[in-house]
């Protein structure tokens, strides 16, 4: 009897000196496939603090598939993350893996998260912007005994168990506040954060004197890709000068996925006005990860900060117009196998602005604008690689938008598009400014509306160097012009045809209109490839011809050609004919 009472007095004492309970901090559970948890919690003083959190590694590859960190509130920063790495076995497979870290907190707001991956089943994702390394590291990684046998019963199961907790013994409830997550950052200038799926946005802003802004924006960049996805860019007002943007070399690594991109910087302004633009395509957003989220995932966006010499007295915000005007010329909206040109004629010297988006594979433009005089059919301007940016959604996406020079003259503004990915039939991501797919003119600086006319086409060469002109040839065409010459004059001669195997099959030639002997003929020896598709041939050549009269004739076989393309189009297609002009006159301008 004395033995029992003994034991239970002992048993009393050791109950009696126990330590209080801990006190639970934050915690997260009961995720679902893909579902991002948040939790906000502020510290008012420091303390130690534990935290446990139980995850799953993925299927075939040695990052986490469920797995939890915190980030600080204030700095956005990274404080604790669970890894491969920072956890453990629990239990007989390696899938399921523990985190245990007790470590001290100083004063402040926390944000804690969990993230529970759908990918599991695949573990190497070729899809999403993955290129060869990327595959190779998880084919080195792959740990397939872990998961043999597992069914999707087992992932759920197994999914119900993970959790995370934060806790501490030495902060009492009191020491603690619980915020929900908003991701906003104090003293922003701007902030377009928790961005979904195709969102663009803007925003205007004036500088009244040079001072330093500091950008903070997450980017979706896949490996392989030469620009991102999801990204931000800011333009000059009034120059359309892209200023700054976001690419692979001014950006770094920010969490979870390869793709994941972090800009945190300051950005040197001048005087000015300007305009930030963010764009995303249809997936991989705050709306929806489709892979592991950056640390700072309700940040998906851009905010503007203060420099370090930033002076608020300086710095306004403006609104962004949509009206550029009315446009002198429009070719928006442009679909499959489009193809526009207009004639107009420029009294004097003047700017235009042009705003043009189209499609680049490769580095080589399928659907694309440019402004050719009219007489002598040299380029003046066209999109090109070099002179364009990122217009948003699918990497071949490029955009021009800016100021061009022309001298008085005429000329001729063309845009063409090759049979798929255009307005309402996009193959991939679509542009942010879809509606504006196609090319567009406005009057730039200084013009004046008197000194521009459109032209038709019938105006275009009167009193000009042009002789004759057989242009646009479709299928089964046979054209002729008559021009005549009043002494023995030097001419050029520029046309584009069909052929292959060292033979013409379009072409033209020219014939003295008296005798029906031909002067000139477009062979294949004498022509060189004119873009596109490899039987795309052309030839500029120059001859004087005796004072008399002349027929200048061009035929077509029974495919490819202009509007109706079996092949990739040449890179002028409305040239696709002959063109016979005074080479003098021609040199003069």
């Amino acid at each position: 009897m004395k033995t029992r009472i003994a034991v239970l007095m002992m048993a009393l004492g050791l109950a009696t000196a126990a330590p209080a309970a801990a006190e639970v901090i934050a915690e997260l559970d009961h995720l679902r496939d893909g579902e991002l948890q948040s939790v906000g919690f502020e510290l008012t003083k420091g303390g130690e603090i534990d935290i446990e959190a139980v995850g799953l590694r993925h299927a075939r590859s040695r990052r986490m598939a469920v797995y939890a960190w915190i980030i600080n509130s204030k700095t956005r920063d990274l404080v604790w993350s669970m890894t491969v790495g920072s956890t453990f076995r629990d239990g007989s497979r390696g899938v399921t893996r523990k985190a245990e870290k007790s470590e001290f907190f100083e004063p402040g707001p926390y944000e804690l998260y969990m993230y529970a991956g759908d990918q599991w089943q695949s573990g190497i994702m070729i899809s999403g912007g993955k290129d060869f390394y990327d595959i190779l590291e998880d084919l080195l990684d792959r740990d397939d005994d872990d998961w043999e046998d597992w069914d999707e019963r087992d992932w759920d199961r197994s999914l119900r168990d993970c959790y995370v907790r934060v806790s501490s013994d030495e902060l009492e409830a009191s020491d603690v506040r619980r915020f929900e997550v908003s991701g906003e950052i104090p003293n922003a200038l701007a902030s377009f954060i928790g961005l979904g799926d195709d969102e663009y946005v803007r925003q205007g802003f004036k500088i009244d004197e040079p001072m330093n802004v500091r950008i903070y924006a997450l980017a979706e960049h896949p490996r392989g890709n030469r620009t991102p996805v999801d990204y931000g860019w800011i333009v000059n007002a009034d120059t359309r000068e892209r200023v700054w943007e976001m690419d692979r070399f001014n950006t770094e690594r920010a969490g979870g996925g390869r793709k994941n991109r972090k800009f945190n910087d300051e950005v040197r302004f001048e005087k000015g006005n300007y305009i930030l633009h963010y764009v995303t395509d249809d997936s991989h957003s705050w709306e929806e990860f489709n892979m592991e989220p950056p640390y700072d995932p309700i940040n998906w966006g851009v905010t503007l900060l203060p420099g370090t010499d930033f002076k608020a007295s300086a710095f306004h915000l403006s609104e962004v117009s949509d009206d550029r005007g009315k446009p002198l010329i429009d070719f928006t909206r442009a679909r499959d196998d489009d193809y526009f040109e207009k004639a107009f004629e420029l009294k004097k010297p003047a700017t235009l602005s042009v705003y043009a988006i189209g499609e680049c594979s490769d580095r080589d433009f399928v659907d694309y604008g440019w402004i050719e005089d009219a007489l002598t059919g040299e380029i003046v301007w066209e999109m090109t690689y070099r002179t364009t940016e990122h217009a948003g959604g699918g990497e071949k996406n490029r955009m021009f938008d800016g100021s061009v020079e022309l001298e008085a003259g005429k000329y001729v503004a063309c845009y063409v598009t090759d049979g798929s990915h255009s307005y309402r039939d996009w193959n991939t991501g679509r542009p942010y400014d879809d509606k504006a797919y196609g090319m567009s003119i406005y009057p730039g600086d200084g013009f004046n509306d008197a000194d521009f006319e459109l032209l038709r086409e019938d105006e275009v060469y009167e009193g000009t160097a042009v002789l004759a002109r057989i242009s646009g040839m479709r299928d089964h065409e046979r054209e002729r012009e008559y021009f005549s010459l009043d002494k023995d004059t030097q001419v050029r001669i520029h046309a584009l045809g069909e052929g292959q195997g060292r033979r013409m099959y379009d072409y033209g030639w020219i014939e003295n209109a008296r005798t029906g002997r031909t002067v000139w003929e477009m062979t294949y020896r004498k022509t060189d490839h004119a873009g596109g598709a490899s039987k795309n041939r052309q030839v500029t050549d120059t001859m004087t011809l005796p004072a008399g009269e002349y027929e200048v004739y061009y035929e077509t076989d029974g495919s490819h050609s202009f509007g109706d393309w079996n092949a990739s189009p040449p890179r002028h297609p409305r040239d696709w004919g002959i063109t016979v002009s005074i080479a003098e006159e021609m040199a003069r301008r």
